[in-house]
């Protein structure tokens, strides 16, 4: 059986019960067990793409050498930029109006690290799609 048809084989499945699901939620027989039901069962498929896609680009990557180099440095990259972005945060706990803490100093510092980690990738992807077109123009 090759790959095309145990695909298809697979999102047949997949489509029966998920169909199966939202019937029992139209029907509305205990419709929040039901909805709880389709939210694993979205939970299950959306892991399950993701170890895939990981798994057969690490194959694709552990073919080739170059790739092997390639991917090491992108993963140094990021992490460098991981890196600074930490060290640019400043936490800060934040208080209610009632005293309470809302949010700790540590997630605090977590939260600005991602934001700013988003901001640097951001501009290094508009500078690529720059350089990617003034390059393209240059050599017309």
């Amino acid at each position: 059986m090759n790959l095309q048809k145990m695909l298809t084989v697979a999102i047949a499945i997949i489509s029966v019960i998920a169909f199966a699901f939202w019937i029992m939620i139209m029907k509305g027989d205990d419709s929040s067990s039901a909805i709880d039901m389709m939210l694993w069962f979205g939970k299950i498929l959306v892991f399950g793409a993701g170890a895939v896609a990981v798994v057969f680009s690490l194959k694709n990557i552990a073919s080739n050498p170059e790739k092997i180099k390639i991917a090491g440095i992108a993963i140094v990259g990021l992490l460098a930029i991981v890196g600074i972005s930490y060290g640019l945060s400043s936490g800060q706990e934040i208080l209610r109006d009632t005293g309470e803490q809302m949010v700790s100093e540590s997630a605090s510092k977590l939260v600005g690290t991602g934001l700013r980690v988003f901001y640097i990738l951001i501009i290094v992807a508009l500078g690529a799609i720059v350089a990617s077109g003034v390059k393209k123009a240059l050599n017309k």
